[in-house]
């Protein structure tokens, strides 16, 4: 037993030290504090699901139901959410090398693809450290890559399309990646290697295969009374909130639908140009990565795998390979300026875990350096937690969920943060609920002008018991001198 799998290792020791690398990388994420925004939104919604919320019925958020499913198995905790993501971001690497070697062998190009894949998810640079959709549903992505790379099998294509369809109950984008393969049997038509009943076959097998997961997570949430809610959030509202960034919302090609229509012609000429597969999918990721012009660096974590691979054809490829990765890289560095992307620092974010882990740094210092507002909203939680019960509702009037994931209080009402209540419209909606279940705590880190009826609502209901950094906090009372 031994022995077989020292051979193993042995056999397999790139990958092995992948891995390992990897691993070490991802140690200081699990070592966080509570502080980015949309990890605190599905937390909260993973541990209301756990108390027997319904999602999208009784507590929101605008992305398909995976994500918040994975939240409420760690139980709300983000020490066990990041040891998830971090788990099934080795998956995701593992499972890259194996489509890295189906596509260049076993040699130098393959291992350099698996590095450089392994470096781009896991490094802070495009968030790789933080638990977004991206991360997760790269697995499905680079899977369905596995299965559809060159192949011919209808029962694989029909497969292809449910692992992509499983992606996309991560997040809507993923579905743009099913378009890579209608082109590629489109040149492969063009080119007479396809007849048009093949064509018309595989593509109806892969399209069927991705609605199959999609139909059964609404069949799912129609049994809990949840579907319409669920379409709506998740599908309907989706795409105007994602379009609803400046860069979202502009004119031409800045449109979504100039891009979309730039990115189809420039796939049309790729067939015609026989570019292959590479070219295709680099630009349908780096479509997918700026569908809602918002400039936050994890979208490109979707064109993570054809960046690898055209880093690496560069080097290794043929005179067409050199070509078209390059092709794929000029347009990934002019997006990525173009839409002026966020970087986040990396060597900085190491430097800041061992200085904490050697006593260099204080707690205090070491949450200080991931944002002014996290060691504030510790202790705001520390106030809701030592005046309230785990049963108690608090309602937190900005953008700051993270007070409800580090509290363990849910929200009054469905939402978590401020600008999905603006955003949406639904401050009568919100302020009914306030109403008519006043929460134990309420926490103002933005005007509360912003949402009607809140201030007179604490007036007349609340003490303010404790500002903290410009926040504060209001207690419920049943009269001026007696709290209840």
């Amino acid at each position: 037993m031994v022995k077989s799998w020292a051979g193993w290792v042995h056999r397999n020791q790139f990958i092995v030290m992948v891995l390992l690398v990897t691993l070490v990388l991802r140690i200081p994420s699990l070592f966080e504090p509570y502080w980015y925004g949309d990890e605190g939104i599905y937390l909260t919604v993973g541990a209301a699901i756990n108390s027997g919320r319904v999602l999208y019925r009784d507590i929101y958020d605008n992305k398909p139901p995976l994500l918040y499913l994975t939240a409420a198995l760690a139980r709300g905790e983000q020490y066990w959410f990041k040891l998830i993501a971090g788990i099934w971001s080795l998956t995701t690497v593992a499972v890259f090398y194996k489509l890295a070697g189906k596509i260049w062998g076993n040699g130098q190009t393959k291992k350099a693809a698996v590095l450089i894949f392994a470096l781009l998810t896991t490094l802070p640079v495009w968030e790789g450290n933080i638990a977004n959709a991206e991360l997760f549903f790269l697995l499905p992505t680079v899977t369905a890559g596995l299965l559809l790379w060159n192949e011919k099998e209808i029962g694989k294509i029909f497969a292809g399309g449910v692992v992509l369809g499983m992606g996309a109950l991560w997040k809507a984008p993923v579905l743009a990646e099913a378009v890579v393969w209608i082109f590629v049997w489109l040149g492969q038509a063009w080119r007479k290697e396809l007849t048009m009943e093949k064509l018309v076959v595989r593509c109806v097998s892969l399209g069927v295969g991705a609605l199959v997961p999609l139909i059964a997570s609404w069949v799912a949430l129609t049994k809990f009374g949840a579907g319409e809610a669920y379409v709506s959030a998740a599908w309907m509202q989706n795409l105007p909130y994602l379009s609803s960034w400046q860069m979202g919302t502009g004119l031409g090609l800045f449109s979504v639908k100039g891009r979309l229509a730039a990115t189809a012609a420039v796939s049309l000429l790729a067939v015609w140009l026989n570019g292959g597969i590479l070219a295709l999918w680099g630009l349908w990721t780096i479509f997918a990565a700026t569908l809602s012009g918002r400039p936050y660096p994890h979208y490109l974590l979707q064109a993570a795998g054809a960046t690898a691979l055209a880093i690496t054809s560069l080097g290794w490829g043929s005179r067409r390979e050199r070509l078209v990765g390059g092709g794929v890289i000029t347009l990934l560095v002019g997006t990525i300026l173009m839409f002026k992307f966020w970087t986040y620092p990396t060597a900085g974010y190491y430097v800041n875990f061992l200085e904490w882990t050697l006593g260099q740094k204080s707690q205090e210092q070491y949450f200080e350096w991931f944002g002014g507002g996290v060691n504030r909203n510790y202790e705001i939680a520390r106030v809701i937690m030592s005046g309230s019960r785990a049963q108690d509702r608090i309602f937190v009037w900005g953008d700051e969920p993270m007070i409800y994931a580090l509290a363990k209080r849910l929200p009054e009402g469905k939402y978590t943060v401020a600008y999905h209540i603006k955003f949406y419209g639904v401050e009568a909606e919100t302020m009914q609920a306030l109403t008519a279940s006043p929460p134990r705590y309420i926490v103002e880190t933005s005007d509360m002008a912003g949402l009607p009826g809140l201030e007179s609502l604490v007036n007349s209901r609340y003490k303010l018991e404790k500002e903290v950094g410009g926040a504060n906090i209001y207690r419920r009372v049943l009269s001026l001198s007696l709290k209840d």
